[in-house]
């Protein structure tokens, strides 16, 4: 097996038309798990409350801002996607937040695109298991 060191998660490309890569797609790439740890401490404030003498400790979530982080990491970039004027959308980090949160097009692509790309991860982490076991 060969591994690029210098982009050890590289973007793979899901045509938006499967007989028509040439017109354009979307680079996904998985979050590994350094990434997710980053994204979980940006975005969970642990604070510290009195009740009727007792402390407690409370965990609060910022959901919005983890999808977001995500969606800025995963969505590596695109190609081909245009607005109703025919202007290519460019791939930053706004766009990907607005195309995800109001295009249930868009956002349902992207999300079968992960899908397909974790199924993928799995076979692959299934035959290295078979192969080390035997």
């Amino acid at each position: 097996m060969k591994l690029n060191l210098k982009d050890l998660n590289p973007g793979v490309f899901f045509p938006f038309d499967e007989d028509k890569e040439d017109e354009g797609g979307v680079f996904i790439r998985l979050a590994n798990t350094e990434v997710i740890e980053e994204i979980n401490k940006k975005c969970t404030k642990k604070k510290v409350i009195f009740r009727r003498g007792q402390r407690h400790e409370v965990t609060e979530d910022d959901e919005a801002r983890r999808s977001a982080l995500l969606w800025k990491y995963v969505i590596f970039d695109w190609k081909g996607l245009e607005d109703e004027d025919g202007h290519e959308i460019p791939c930053n980090d706004d766009n990907k937040i607005l195309l995800m949160r109001k295009s249930v097009k868009f956002s349902s692509f992207v999300g079968d695109c992960i899908e397909k790309l974790t199924e993928e991860v799995e076979v692959f982490e299934e035959g290295l298991e078979k192969n080390v076991l035997k």
